[in-house]
């Protein structure tokens, strides 16, 4: 649950209570996942949606986007090979670049699998892949309202 407007709101996947900066679109979003066909198509239905994207294939490309390109929400890949996504969020908000900017943790992984590691490296939120595209695009416009 978090305070909106002194309004108790419950969001699925929240897993925080911290409040978000409005920002100015188009809102820009920042893809880690090794699984590039999929990043890819994801990329392709957030543009359709009048989001602005960048893909990465690993949590370590994140750190070498542009610094012009600092995105308002990074989605990110629990499952990658050599740096996974736990790691990742936690160099994210060890960065002064990354610190702030809202992560939504998006997995094939039951939110309960993920869900104590996710807080402690301090994810914002989880979707679960391979269900509809709307629980999604609910977070993104949570995280990063406009």
């Amino acid at each position: 649950m978090t305070l909106l407007d002194n309004v108790m709101v419950s969001k699925p996947g929240l897993w925080t209570d911290r409040r978000f900066d409005r920002v100015s679109p188009p809102v820009v979003v920042l893809i880690v996942d090794d699984d590039m066909a999929g990043a890819q198509a994801l990329a392709a239905v957030l543009m359709i949606e009048g989001f602005q994207t960048t893909v990465v294939d690993a949590g370590q490309a994140a750190f070498k986007t542009p610094l012009v390109a600092t995105p308002h929400v990074v989605i990110l890949d629990i499952e990658m090979p050599v740096c996974d996504g736990f790691a990742v969020a936690s160099a994210m908000r060890g960065s002064s670049r990354f610190a702030n900017t809202p992560i939504i943790a998006y997995t094939s992984l039951a939110e309960a699998e993920v869900e104590a590691r996710g807080k402690h490296a301090q994810i914002d939120a989880f979707c679960r892949k391979a269900i509809s595209i709307q629980p999604l695009l609910d977070l993104i416009e949570y995280v990063a309202p406009v």
